[in-house]
Parts: structure tokens; sequence; C-alpha cells
């Protein structure tokens, strides 16, 4: 019985020695969680000029051609969050030697948290003279895009 019994043992040693301690399951790996972009600074996304404007002050009946008698409407779409911005238009008559003669020059301050468009008009109690115009709009002063159009 005793070389059963050591027989046994010895079998009994050897699997325990092979088994040792099982490791818990490791978790399933989660992705790494990313934290959500910031917002998009507010900036200019398009100058558009027209006859008129909707109540959600983007232009209707899209041209650069104007009448001498037209109001000339400019709608800035602007994209992106802002607070306290201030939208400038700076409307000029171009003259023949590229010179700038100033027209009007107004400004719109806006907080926004997306898109959204200003609309900035001009007009005249006489005909506008005939030749080319340019509205220049800035974004805090600072350049954002420019438009020639051209009253016929």
């Amino acid at each position: 019985m005793r070389s059963s019994a050591s027989c046994l043992l010895a079998a009994l040693t050897l699997a325990s020695a092979g088994c040792g301690k099982k490791e818990a399951p490791k978790p399933a790996e989660q992705p790494a969680v990313q934290p959500a972009p910031p917002p998009a600074p507010l900036a200019v996304a398009s100058i558009e000029l027209g006859k008129g404007v909707d109540s959600m002050k983007m232009v209707t009946g899209g041209t650069m051609t104007f009448g001498v008698k037209d109001t000339i409407y400019a709608s800035v779409g602007t994209t992106g969050i802002g607070s306290n911005a201030t939208i400038g238009a700076k409307w000029s008559f171009v003259k023949k030697d590229g010179s700038l003669v100033p027209v009007n020059e107004s400004s719109q301050t806006i907080t926004t948290s997306g898109p959204v468009a200003t609309e900035f008009h001009i007009t005249k109690a006489s005909a506008w003279p005939k030749g080319k115009y340019r509205i220049e709009v800035t974004l805090n002063g600072t350049a954002a895009g420019t438009r020639d159009f051209e009253v016929q």
C-alpha cells in the first residue's frame, strides 16, 4: 500500500505544481474616452449680396449687379461660437485707378453659439453712381473677406 500511497502522493504533487494559481481574467480593454473637441471659434464663412433678405437675414435674390435705385444687402454668414464679437462692413466705390471712395461703414455686435447671418445694407435717396463697388467685412477688427459688385 505504501507504494500506491507514494505514487498517489507523487501524482498529486506533480499535478499541483503544474496547476499553480489561476489568474483572474482581465476585463476587456475599454477604448480611451476622448474629450470633446473645444468649440470652433467664431469665423466668417460667407458674404452674400442681393436685393433683399429674409427673416433669417439671408439674402434673397442673390446678385452681383444692382440698379442705380436698388437697396444693396449683404448677409454675412458666421460659424462657430463667439461672445460680443464685432462684425464690420465697409462699403466703397472703386475708382478706375483702383482707389476706394468710402460710401458707408457700420458694425454690429453679436453673441452666438452656432451658425448665424448678420445683415448689412446701403441705400441712397438719389441714384447710385454707375461703376464698381466693394464691401469689406471684418471680424473683431481683422479682415474677414471682400465682395466686389457693380451698379449699372
